[in-house]
């Protein structure tokens, strides 16, 4: 029994530590992490202070349609909670109540002293994406805020063939398109 003793002492610890931190599971969010909230109608209520948040990625004139667009299309920034941004680095997952926002912007230029070139103008559109499994069945749910002058407050959630398919079908990552996104690329957990 003697003998055993320094490798029970030894090992307590750790497995004390691996039984409280339970079985492998999907990262849950961090509770200082902003979170969706719903109304009593479970329509999204519109994310507010988002321009804080971990930005991940933009583009210009995306689309997902082969349709020609006029100037050079409208500019997407894409932000998500920074708790969630440090999960998915950490673990290469996701956590639950994670959002992405896709916020559009017009086109300008020629103003101030701008003579060439394009840089943001107004924001018209928002998009949100969801993981929160209590609200959609599928996992992920898809917003949009409307686009135009004025924003809704709320929003319900798009039909599944309206954005969750084409995510199922063409995201790298978890119905998120990683591969657009420098920012989570550079994070992605790299298998050794």
């Amino acid at each position: 029994m003697k003998r055993f003793l320094p490798l029970v002492v030894t090992l307590l610890p750790v497995a004390l530590f691996l039984g409280a931190r339970g079985p492998a599971a999907l990262p849950t969010s961090d509770p200082k992490m902003a979170t969706p909230r719903y109304d009593k109608t479970g329509a999204l209520v519109r994310p507010e202070g988002f321009e804080r948040w971990t930005f991940v990625g933009a583009n210009i004139g995306m689309s997902y349609s082969e349709e020609a667009q006029a100037g050079p299309g409208e500019f997407h920034n894409i932000y998500t909670q920074p708790e969630a941004y440090a999960a998915y680095a950490a673990t290469g997952k996701f956590p639950e109540n994670t959002m992405f926002l896709l916020v559009v912007h017009e086109p300008a230029q020629k103003v101030s002293i701008n003579k060439s070139g394009y840089f943001e103008g107004p924001m018209k559109g928002l998009a949100v994406s969801v993981k929160d499994r209590e609200h959609s069945p599928e996992g992920w749910a898809f917003y949009s805020f409307d686009e135009g002058a004025k924003l809704a407050a709320t929003a319900k959630a798009m039909p599944t063939a309206m954005c969750f398919d084409c995510h199922a079908k063409h995201a790298d990552d978890d119905h998120v398109f990683v591969q657009f996104h420098p920012i989570l690329r550079q994070a992605r957990p790299r298998s050794p």
